[in-house]
């Protein structure tokens, strides 16, 4: 039917498919331009991410020594295994990790922590040292996960309790989208469809199945959205990267952002292009199946016009308008799927652009509130002065005259303790027996809080 049919029919009638190839552009350009700034949206957290908290994957602390270090470094799957030197003292060594596949860590990093263990799997850490002495670990390390950065790479853990929403609302923006174009572009293939259904009518009389025509109109649909499809995917690519840039040139003179060039991945440009390819196919899948299941004489009698099963007057129509608004409003009545459809695709379209101003607001909001709100307070310049009594130190006056200070304080940290008594324990500690009862460790807790 391809070569006898739909090849002709395309070719000799180019303006018939006109609205489907706009329909078919504007999807593709869309969901491109929302694939491209979500992925550099993800791009931008991960980066965010190892600039202000470190771009180690999992951290071990404990008494490691050199040999230790050596061994952990020759366990098969660590990449690479760096001291923190800002988190180490004297007695405890911090070390971050980082892993070539970064999905067993779950499992790798509590097998490096079981290793320290005298009764674990590898008794050979107990060895003796230059020293002729022999050091036993007596208790495991602490591991930890940087689940935030993890969950970008679409790393999750049951012992992750934190709400990681950045993948589930990209998921949930461009499901809303495509469901919108659905109900948007599945009506301009109705119309084009249903301007031929004399010929399938025909067709069908002749030997033509159902599955030939749904299959025939399918082809049809693919060919005539095949370039608009590739040319609005380039072009959302195309104004992706002017947003990038235009909002990197707005806030190049916000002190401490970081700034990040257009980033795009071969992926990105499959997964626009199937979303589209999907998102078409159900628009055009919609009407084709109706326009298979007509049989023959429905077809060639067109029996899918809207008709008014029941007239109803208008009145208010009526007395606004006069005989024009009735006719709407009677015109309303007939078309009330169509226009149902319309609704819907209505509210997706408007769902859609609530969670990007939701985002929006929750991001404005989240640099706000963690960044600004807890910095405002923060000093820009300390200096300590040694061997010092507070009461004595007066040169915070000649500070505060300095040009350019807004405000100077003065502190000095003091360690302290002290017991508590009885009567300045609380009533429901007093009737759980005081100090006496519990064990000492959950009274030395409570007296330290």
């Amino acid at each position: 039917m391809w070569k006898d049919y739909s090849s002709g029919y395309l070719k000799n009638n180019r303006a018939s498919g006109l609205s489907i190839r706009i329909a078919a552009f504007i999807c593709a350009l869309l969901l491109s331009l929302l694939c491209s700034i979500f992925y550099n949206l993800w791009v931008y957290e991960i980066e965010r991410m190892k600039a202000e908290e470190g771009d180690w994957q999992g951290r071990i602390v404990g008494e490691i020594s050199d040999e230790d270090l050596s061994r952990i470094r020759n366990y098969a799957n660590v990449e690479r295994a760096v001291v923190n030197e800002e988190l180490s003292d004297g007695q405890e060594r911090t070390v971050d990790l980082y892993f070539i596949n970064k999905r067993t860590i779950f499992t790798d990093l509590p097998r490096i922590a079981e290793l320290f263990d005298s009764a674990g799997p590898d008794p050979s850490w107990n060895t003796a040292r230059s020293d002729d002495t022999v050091r036993s670990y007596d208790a495991v390390p602490t591991i930890t996960y940087h689940y935030a950065l993890l969950n970008m790479y679409l790393i999750r853990s049951a012992g992750d309790t934190a709400l990681r929403w950045v993948f589930p609302f990209a998921v949930a923006v461009t499901a809303a989208a495509c469901l919108s174009l659905v109900l948007v572009i599945h009506n301009a293939f109705a119309v084009s469809m249903h301007a031929r259904i004399h010929q399938f009518g025909i067709l069908s009389s002749i030997g033509a199945t159902p599955g030939q025509i749904r299959t025939c109109l399918l082809q049809e649909a693919g060919a005539l959205c095949a370039g608009p499809v590739l040319a609005g995917s380039l072009l959302g690519i195309l104004i992706s990267m002017g947003l990038v840039e235009a909002m990197n040139l707005l806030l190049a003179d916000v002190e401490g952002r970081l700034v990040l060039p257009f980033c795009y991945h071969p992926l990105i440009l499959c997964l626009s292009l199937l979303s589209a390819a999907i998102t078409l196919l159900i628009s055009a899948w919609i009407p084709a199946r109706k326009m298979g299941r007509l049989t023959p004489l429905e077809a060639i009698r067109n029996t899918g016009e809207p008709e008014l099963k029941r007239k109803k007057d208008s009145r208010l129509l009526s007395w606004l308008f006069g005989i024009e608004g009735e006719l709407a409003g009677n015109a309303l009545k007939a078309q009330r799927k169509a226009m149902r459809t319309a609704t819907l695709s209505l509210v997706f379209s408007f769902l859609a652009f609530s969670f990007m101003m939701c985002f929006i607001t929750i991001t404005v909001v989240s640099q706000r509130e963690t960044y600004f709100a807890r910095y405002q307070d923060a000093w820009d310049l300390m200096v300590t002065v040694k061997d010092a009594d507070l009461g004595s130190f007066v040169e915070q006056d000649s500070v505060r005259n300095l040009p350019g200070v807004s405000s100077c304080a003065a502190y000095q940290k003091a360690a302290a303790k002290r017991i508590v008594t009885p009567e300045e324990i609380s009533e429901e500690m007093r009737a759980a027996g005081g100090f006496e009862n519990p064990p000492a460790e959950y009274v030395t807790g409570l007296a330290q809080g």
